[in-house]
């Protein structure tokens, strides 16, 4: 299988869960797995007291107001201390929860990075993928798309998990409130994730094609760097010009459709962020208005509408770091895919190290993009001190003699 992944393929599709799936599994069963087994189950656990404290929360924010509503001087007292003491125990797990995650990350993105990096030069992969045709920037994608996606990863699947905990936490609560309004906060959180992605499917393969627009910029500027005093004896200034403002129209038209994406996607988002404000009020008031409910109860249905359409509706709010994210899968998922060593790399080569001669014995060489033989059967040796020219009408033939 090709290790370059088209732009336009870089879908929400089953290969965006394969991908995740095999990531996931592959950190889970290697060296390291030991430490980060305790780092995850750490993260669950501080998960899970968070959750459990913004359920007590709920309780305390209500009777805190029906303290207030009684004129209950002692009562107001009382919730006001347990509202300090869940704050506080909340702040505490909070700060853990973003102390195991960063060190996660951390181990996850250095044993990604030195699984890639020996990849990327056994086999001299990083050769193959500089020939035409190779895939695009793989520097980049070790460097900085490894730390976006074990960062993303991360934060993604903790949202999930935090949602799914805070769904089962709060269902019973909102249960217990006002059936029609954890109806009403299902059918609304499902509209509108279907809604989000219809408006923002485009954004998958504009981020992955805006990653190779910026490393393409980039690198050209890094050329201009390594050949700053040759540019200048020969005055290539305005052609290097030239191509820089090429990319810079490359990435800037791609930015623009991502911008119009976001716009056309922000429309819809934001209202219904809005809408989640006022929805339980519009349910919850006509019942204390009917003396079916405390006052308090009006606070506790908005704050677990909240929490629940807040984990409903994570493709919602998130749809931008997800498209990004599926987007930073593909573009690994290539690289991973491209360093894998090919049936002409994996043929074992008997080298011998000599400081007198260059030698070669019956060395054949294939062209990797079409199989086509460049070399045949080469048998020759070159004594030290001897300068030889060697010509081809194929670059990649010199440059692959050479390289061996």
């Amino acid at each position: 299988m090709s290790g370059t992944t088209n732009p336009g393929e870089a879908q929400f599709t089953l290969d965006t869960w394969r991908r995740f799936v095999g990531a996931v599994r592959n950190f889970a069963s290697c060296e390291v797995r030991g430490r980060a087994g305790l780092l995850a189950g750490a993260l669950l656990t501080l998960l899970l007291a968070i959750n459990g404290l913004n359920v007590v929360n709920s309780y305390v924010g209500r009777d805190f107001m029906t303290a207030i509503e009684n004129r209950d001087h002692t009562a107001f007292v009382r919730q006001a201390i347990w509202y300090v003491v869940v704050f506080g125990a909340s702040t505490v797990a909070a700060v853990f929860v973003r102390f195991c995650e960063e060190r996660l990350g951390l181990l996850w993105r250095d044993w990604l990075t030195r699984r890639l990096v020996r990849s990327y030069l056994d086999g001299r992969a990083f050769h193959r993928l500089s020939l035409p045709g190779g895939l695009a920037n793989p520097d980049q994608r070790i460097a900085e798309d490894v730390r976006t996606f074990v960062t993303m990863t991360l934060s993604l699947s903790l949202m999930f998990l935090n949602g799914t905990v805070t769904v089962i936490a709060f269902s019973g609560v909102l249960w217990s409130i006002s059936r029609t309004l954890f109806v009403v906060g299902l059918v609304y959180a499902a509209a509108g994730s279907v809604m989000t992605v219809v408006l923002g499917r485009r954004l998958v393969p504009l981020n992955y094609r805006q990653a190779d627009r910026e490393a393409d910029f980039r690198s050209e500027l890094i050329h201009v760097r390594e050949n700053a005093e040759s540019i200048a004896l020969l005055h290539r200034e305005h052609f290097l010009e030239g191509r820089l403002m090429t990319r810079i129209d490359a990435l800037v038209a791609n930015m623009r459709h991502i911008i119009g994406v976001n716009r056309n996607l922000g429309f819809f988002t934001t209202g219904y962020n809005y809408m989640i404000q006022i929805i339980p009020a519009l349910i919850v008031a006509p019942l204390f208005m009917a003396g079916e409910v405390q006052f308090g109860t009006i606070t506790q249905s908005a704050m677990a509408f909240s929490q629940l359409l807040g984990a409903f509706s994570l493709v919602v709010t998130q749809f931008g770091a997800i498209s990004s994210y599926a987007a930073v899968l593909a573009r690994l998922d290539a690289l991973a895919r491209a360093v894998e060593p090919t049936p002409e790399t994996a043929a074992t080569l008997r080298v011998r190290e000599a400081n007198d001669r260059v030698a070669y014995e019956h060395v054949t060489l294939k062209a990797q993009r079409d199989d086509r033989v460049l070399l045949a059967d080469l048998t020759t040796t070159i004594e030290s001190g001897t300068r030889v020219l060697v010509r081809s009408a194929e670059t990649s033939a010199n440059t692959s003699l050479a390289d061996l």
